[in-house]
């Protein structure tokens, strides 16, 4: 297959966060934040600061040369299995949606399911730059539609701005693409295993403007959304690979409102400051990926109804 340009890339996020119907932002709020639990799964892991191995920091040069080659050795591995967990909490309450799939992780293709907040679950394919899925009733209700798969054409939105009412960030691909434009300012945490892989974890920060490219508005847009740069933390196996990443993003009152318009969601007069956590593992490089798109008779397009709140929205 050809390979996807990271501005097709980025608009699956957009289509997905606004497809998704149980979203992150404009529905949290079901369960309580009770802070950190222990045992969940890696979450402990993923949410230390130090690192299981405690073997202190390594100076910054040397970490950024490691973790500078890490996103070209990774999409070297052609495809791989992927898990994505992502917690936005608002207000005292919190909501998890979780998935796991294949992905091929030069082009984009992939085959993945998701199950929020009620377990809802919705399936997702993205086969020669178009997505699909497969929602929930009331996601469906909210779009107008009545056949149970819906695709959008990622080439369409990219070619406008690349966004739909701002709402992309927990792409899982969008998330690797994020690994391009990593500054100088890295730092070896320590060392821990992702699924059994002994790996090395590094504190890096993506800049924002360079993530950008040449497009002035984009840059804008996510320098509002991210400011001048990003941190986030990668574990890296001794092929210096992405086992697993980490990021965390905060949105103000406005822009968890704007993202709640934006699906159709009437906006909370309480709706506060929100913060996304996102965590992406990946294992099995080199996995088999083969995915098909769903039957044609059942699968309406929906690009344009998703441009148009593009248009409407504040953050488009």
């Amino acid at each position: 297959m050809a390979r996807v340009s990271r501005r097709t890339r980025t608009g699956v996020v957009a289509a997905a966060g606004l497809l998704a119907g149980t979203t992150l932002i404009g529905g949290c709020g079901g369960e309580q934040d009770s802070g950190p639990r222990a045992g969940a799964g890696s979450e402990a892991g993923e949410e230390s600061a130090t690192g299981g191995g405690g073997d202190g920091a390594e100076g910054d040069e040397a970490a950024a040369e490691v973790v500078r080659t890490a996103h070209e050795k990774t999409v070297a591995a052609e495809t791989a299995k992927m898990t994505l967990k992502v917690r936005a909490a608002m207000g005292g309450q919190q909501q998890t949606l979780t998935g796991d799939g294949t992905v091929d992780l030069a082009d984009g293709t992939s085959d993945l399911t998701f199950e929020a907040g009620g377990g809802e679950r919705i399936e997702q394919r993205v086969v020669d730059e178009t997505l699909y899925q497969r929602l929930p009733d009331q996601a469906r209700e909210q779009l107008g539609v009545d056949k149970p798969w819906v695709s959008v054409d990622l080439r369409e939105l990219a070619g406008s701005d690349g966004t739909v009412g701002g709402v992309r960030i927990n792409d899982p691909i969008r998330g690797l693409d994020y690994t391009r434009a990593l500054d100088d300012d890295a730092t070896r945490v320590g060392t821990e295993e992702v699924g059994g892989v002994a790996t090395t974890r590094y504190r890096v920060n993506v800049d924002v403007e360079e993530l950008a490219g040449e497009n002035t508005a984009e840059s804008e847009r996510l320098r509002q959304q991210l400011g001048d740069s990003l941190p986030m933390h990668l574990w890296l196996d001794d092929q210096d690979r992405i086992r697993r990443q980490q990021f965390e993003i905060s949105l103000d009152g406005e822009a968890a409102r704007s993202n709640s318009r934006a699906q159709s969601q009437p906006p909370s007069r309480e709706t506060r400051d929100a913060t996304v956590r996102t965590v992406i593992e990946f294992s099995d490089f080199g996995t088999e990926v083969e995915v098909s798109p769903p039957p044609a008779g059942k699968t309406e397009d929906v690009t344009d109804k998703l441009a148009r709140r593009a248009d409407r929205s504040p953050n488009g």
